[in-house]
């Protein structure tokens, strides 16, 4: 009877403890950084780059560990702030990226370019419409401001934990010059005015084993990251109605962590589309703190 009754005590422990033991995983075994450590990524379309740990950097009096990318990152379209830090800090509370800038320029970049292709779409749909003699130009500016940090896990690991990784708000602008008109255009026809704003929220699924090109990593945590993204327009009715219309729209990246060695593996996806993206890790090398020993694969 005793003996059943410790064997009942120990599953009550157990299933008690494993939160516990889930909150006792420190971040630093996610993402370890020892100087001179290395990750080699590949993408869906066999695209690598190379993450290099370099010497920490102060900023303003604060201390962040760093990283450095070969081919170095020049076309922001394809910058991916979850995987491509160059600062990031462990706090007391988080593992934070420092990606505000960042996130920003690769906003800017993404966003007028697409601005570009509306613009292009109403200079032919006003050219169709427009009486002989009056011509209109666009011009636009966008405004992107983030948050500096992404949260990107807290530092006690706990099952099911939500939080909110990144916020970034945009603001849009498209003005238009009209010459040859016999009236005079009030400012609200000329301008057309967006707030954007997204909110991406993290959440620790739990623990998985992946299989990539270095290897198989076991015991994985599974991080889930879901962005909506809201777009408000004021224009004149007039002007509203040649804009495409304008959905809330969700993002999902999910980030695949294995102990003692980092992300092992990316992916990003657009809710309706057929557009993904992946990297999984080629290969690696951990520097040891304490020697010239590393684990490599």
């Amino acid at each position: 009877m005793l003996k059943r009754f410790r064997i009942f005590l120990l599953l009550i422990l157990m299933l008690c403890l494993s939160p516990i033991i889930m909150g006792n995983d420190t971040a630093k075994v996610y993402l370890p950084d020892s100087l001179g450590s290395s990750w080699v990524y590949v993408d869906q379309d066999g695209n690598e780059f190379t993450r290099y740990a370099v010497e920490e950097k102060a900023i303003d009096g604060d201390i962040f560990r760093a990283f450095n990318y070969e081919p170095a990152i020049e076309d922001w379209e394809e910058y991916k702030y979850h995987i491509h830090p160059f600062l990031y800090q462990v706090a007391e509370e988080w593992v934070a990226f420092y990606v505000g800038k960042e996130i920003e320029n690769t906003t800017k970049t993404v966003l007028g370019k697409r601005l570009e292709e509306i613009i292009a779409e109403l200079r032919q749909q006003t050219a169709i419409k427009l009486p002989s003699g009056i011509t209109i130009d666009f011009q636009h500016t966008v405004k992107p401001k983030a948050k500096d940090f992404f949260y990107l896990l807290p530092t006690k690991v706990t099952l099911n934990q939500e939080w909110i990784a990144m916020q970034l708000d945009v603001n849009l602008k498209i003005t238009m010059d009209i010459k040859g008109a016999p009236v005079d255009v009030s400012n609200e026809l000329k301008t057309i005015s967006s707030t954007i704003n997204v909110v991406e929220k993290g959440s620790i699924i739990g623990k998985e084993n992946v299989k990539t090109e270095a290897g198989t990593f076991k015991d994985c945590l599974k991080i889930e990251y879901r962005s909506i993204t809201t777009t408000k327009t004021t224009a004149a009715s007039q002007i509203k109605q040649l804009l495409p219309e304008q959905k809330p729209n969700e993002t999902t990246t999910t980030l695949w962590l294995a102990p003692n060695v980092g992300i092992v593996k990316f992916t990003s996806e657009k809710e309706q589309s057929e557009e993904k993206t992946v990297y999984k890790l080629k290969s690696y090398e951990i520097k040891s703190d304490e020697s010239d020993i590393s684990d490599s694969n």
